[in-house]
């Protein structure tokens, strides 16, 4: 953490490390219904591209394709969650969990990473789209630091917490007493979420409301796989302090720009990935998910155990590299 007297670091410097990340940090999201927001559709770099909807292009059969393309095929595999699973921090669209899992199994895994959704947008996106595909035979979860982070960010209330909160209501606030089109409000949100949030005030988080948002989370789950005959997995995602690896001397450097600068997503994700907080998070899913009757795995666990643990498998405390995701 920085001092009064030292000067932020920016995020950029960062590039240095992981010049990939210049092309993560150009991706925004654009209004859409029911999810509120999405991947912006038909990005284009060198290292993650987007389809029409905002789907992460996937890998298979040695070609990159998006979503619409397996419409058709006899049985595919969904694996959704946030940001990680959308593969921020890859070096291209062939190394994300999805792509990887495609090439080695020579079965189809699609991406439906979201960035910076929470676990209610997760089931929304796929009710929106489950039935456009002929047979799903597992769906595949990786997610839970995005709740975390926003039940530390925002007060709880009885609709739940998103990223954007604060925009929305002040949107609305604004315009609600004055007449505007529909079209010229999507405009407006377009240009604020090229915004970055700021001035955000961290509270302490919040453990019994989270159970309670998994127990119902995880019910509609499991009643969704067996109403569509689909086998269900959640797996808590990892974070470099999560997994206690000792960090390489490119993660450490990766960190401390991010530590030392003033951007409050990066200062917030540093408070989530206090252990404490880990230990109280994977007790309350192991126990809503047990509860509910869904396979939960820790892939914090899992990492653990494996031989590449520590190697550099981190482009900051959330996101991954590719080795990272292949492991």
């Amino acid at each position: 953490m920085t001092t009064h007297m030292s000067k932020p670091i920016n995020i950029k410097e960062r590039y240095k490390i992981v010049p990939q990340m210049e092309s993560y940090d150009k991706i925004n999201c654009v209004y859409k219904p029911f999810i509120m927001f999405f991947n912006c559709a038909n990005f284009i770099s060198k290292h993650v591209n987007t389809d029409e909807i905002g789907f992460r292009l996937n890998y298979y059969n040695g070609d990159k394709n998006d979503n619409k393309y397996f419409y058709n095929k006899p049985e595919v595999t969904i694996i959704i969650g946030g940001s990680l699973v959308f593969g921020f921090g890859a070096t291209s669209d062939k190394n994300t969990i999805s792509s990887i899992l495609s090439e080695k199994t020579n079965n189809i895994f699609l991406n439906f990473g979201a960035t910076a959704f929470n676990s209610k947008q997760e089931i929304l996106l796929f009710l929106n789209f489950f039935n456009k595909f002929v047979n799903i035979k597992n769906v595949i979860i990786v997610s839970g630091a995005n709740d975390l982070y926003l039940n530390l960010e925002n007060t709880e209330d009885e609709w739940g917490n998103l990223f954007f909160k604060k925009k929305y209501n002040n949107i609305f606030n604004s315009y609600s007493n004055k007449k505007i089109s529909f079209h010229k409000l999507i405009n407006i949100f377009n240009k604020i979420f090229k915004k970055k949030e700021k001035n955000i005030t961290a509270r302490k988080i919040n453990f019994n409301k989270l159970y309670e948002n998994y127990c119902q989370n995880f019910k509609l789950w499991s009643n969704l796989s067996i109403g569509f005959n689909f086998k269900l997995h959640f797996f808590l995602q990892p974070l470099a302090t999560w997994t206690k690896k000792n960090v390489t001397s490119e993660e450490k450097k990766i960190f401390h720009i991010l530590d030392s600068s003033n951007d409050i997503a990066h200062l917030n994700l540093k408070e989530i990935s206090k252990l404490e907080n880990y230990q109280n998070f994977t007790e309350l899913l192991n126990k809503s998910a047990n509860k509910n009757k869904v396979n939960f795995v820790d892939l914090n666990v899992e990492l653990k155990k494996n031989k590449n643990i520590n190697n550099s498998l981190f482009v900051d405390r959330i996101h991954m590299n590719d080795l990272g995701y292949e492991e």
